[in-house]
């Protein structure tokens, strides 16, 4: 059992009180408000100067009625994509849970299926069982950390949370990812064919599934790889050599969180960029970094973890005891799951709302705040111009937030707790003690409170006082014999009553 008291689903982000202020819709939409602002204040000091230009407020009730829902339904269909990727990423952790549980429980001490001929003593099978049973679980772990990087759109391994698990597994698969990798646009077309180059480069010299990453940006608080090694060099890794080399020591591995830097310096300099219309300046919500390789790294990793059901499978006439059908059932299940969820989340980031919705929705409310101040100005008067700004935010801030919730960004599922504070955390519990049995946890001596006290305000009479303290040990209910344990049972029952 554990000693300390773990607040694993009390988890907060830990964030600055800034950062959570630069988080919110007002300062991804102050382009727009500065705009709208302008616009007024041209609308007023015209009618004001010049010409009336004050309009009947007819449009205004109509057309605001409308937009309030359409926005509404926008911002409905956002959150419910949201949600749906909160529950795939319950299935997630369900399925870590029971299939690690099936394994580490349900798999014998020796199942690596011992044969008359063979010639390994019974502590070396019993010590490659743990091996393998360790490495599968570690498996699952690097599903969920390389399942959160190829959502986020970094592809490839050479990340802290994934490199250590399957730098020794061999590339057997090329599949191709279902969702882009993150990187500026204006690159991305001419990178395309590099990383065509490296893929195949690496099939015909059987590069195992270890993969380079990109140099990390300035952006962040440290490089990766050196400059003067060159990106072939550190993909075309020989499949025979299984020790350390420049591109898979430790300290050019990239952390196992890359967020985007949203740090008050950072945000300058991105202004200054976007000002001077840099060409490489990366957008405020983008991490400047990729993986030059794209492959579907958690769907490969399945695939191991499907190679261990079936060779279990084909051991199974050789393990003793066998493994029951039911548990095999389940590990199939559980690994189904596993897909069926990562499936469901590339659904999610692939599927944007319809262009020809979305685009319509912002023209729609675009139209609708420029004819706002020509409604309202001989109402309010000069108070058109904040009303108009205020009328702007509430508008475009419920379409941005829609926006933000159908991709990774700060204010989204936190990624970081589930798979390190949630799975890892978990699966390194489950493995850091053997199968306990239940002669040895049943019949320990301090379990000696078989029957309870009876809940306040329940029971009959003075007997209860007397259940509330008797403590017997196991193996003394076992002396007493078979009769004694049932009737014990019985007036246990009767004393509590209901």
């Amino acid at each position: 059992m554990p000693r300390a008291v773990s607040h694993t689903f009390t988890h907060t982000p830990k964030s600055s009180f800034l950062e959570h202020l630069l988080s919110i819709a007002i300062f991804r939409s102050w382009r727009l408000l500065t705009f709208f602002g302008v616009w007024s204040t041209a609308v007023c000091l015209i009618s004001h100067n010049v010409h009336d230009l004050a309009l009947q407020p007819t449009l205004l009730t109509v057309l605001g009625t409308v937009l309030g829902f359409v926005v509404s339904f926008r911002t409905t269909i956002s959150y419910d994509r949201y949600n749906e990727g909160r529950k795939l990423w319950s299935q997630i952790i369900f399925a870590t849970r029971m299939f690690a549980r099936m394994v580490w429980f349900h798999v014998p001490e020796d199942s690596t299926g011992f044969r008359p001929d063979d010639k390994e003593s019974a502590d070396e099978r019993k010590v490659r069982t743990l091996v393998e049973k360790k490495a599968v679980i570690n498996l699952l772990e690097a599903f969920a950390t390389s399942t959160k990087h190829y959502l986020r759109g970094e592809h490839g391994i050479r990340y802290k949370d994934v490199h250590p698990f399957v730098s020794f597994l061999p590339s057997y698969y090329d599949l191709p990812a279902s969702i882009p990798p993150r990187e500026d646009e204006e690159e991305g077309t001419s990178r395309h064919a590099d990383d065509a180059n490296m893929d195949q480069g690496s099939r015909d010299n059987g590069a195992p599934l270890r993969r380079h990453s990109k140099r990390h940006s300035e952006a962040a608080t440290s490089s990766f790889v050196p400059t003067t090694v060159s990106s072939r060099a550190h993909t075309l890794i020989d499949a025979q050599f299984v020790g350390d080399q420049a591109g898979s020591k430790e300290e050019d591995l990239l952390p196992a969180e890359m967020r985007p830097d949203l740090s008050v310096r950072a945000r300058c300099f991105q202004f200054m960029e976007w000002l001077t219309g840099g060409k490489h300046a990366c957008k405020p919500h983008t991490v400047c970094h990729a993986d030059n390789r794209v492959h579907n790294v958690p769907l490969e990793i399945s695939f191991y973890l499907s190679s261990y059901i079936a060779a279990l499978e084909n051991r199974n006439d050789w393990i003793r005891p066998r493994i029951d059908p039911p548990a095999m059932s389940q590990l199939h299940a559980t690994l189904g799951e596993l897909v069926d969820a990562l499936t469901g989340l590339e659904r999610i980031l692939t599927t944007p709302v319809m262009y020809a919705y979305s685009t319509h929705l912002w023209l729609l409310t675009a139209i609708y705040c420029l004819l706002l101040p020509f409604q309202i100005l001989s109402t309010l008067g000069w108070f058109t111009i904040p009303a108009t700004v205020l009328a702007t935010f509430m508008f475009f801030g419920f379409l941005l937030a829609g926006k933000e919730l159908e991709r990774y960004d700060k204010n989204d599922l936190d990624l970081e707790h589930y798979v390190h504070n949630i799975i890892h955390k978990e699966l390194h519990a489950i493995t850091s003690m053997p199968t306990p049995s239940p002669s040895a946890w049943a019949f320990d001596a301090r379990n000696n409170s078989l029957f309870p006290g009876c809940p306040h305000g329940h029971g009959h009479g003075h007997g209860n006082e007397h259940w509330h303290e008797q403590r017997v040990a196991p193996e003394e209910w076992v002396s007493r014999g078979h009769e004694r344990m049932r009737d014990a049972l019985a007036e246990h029952v009767y004393k509590c009553g209901e």
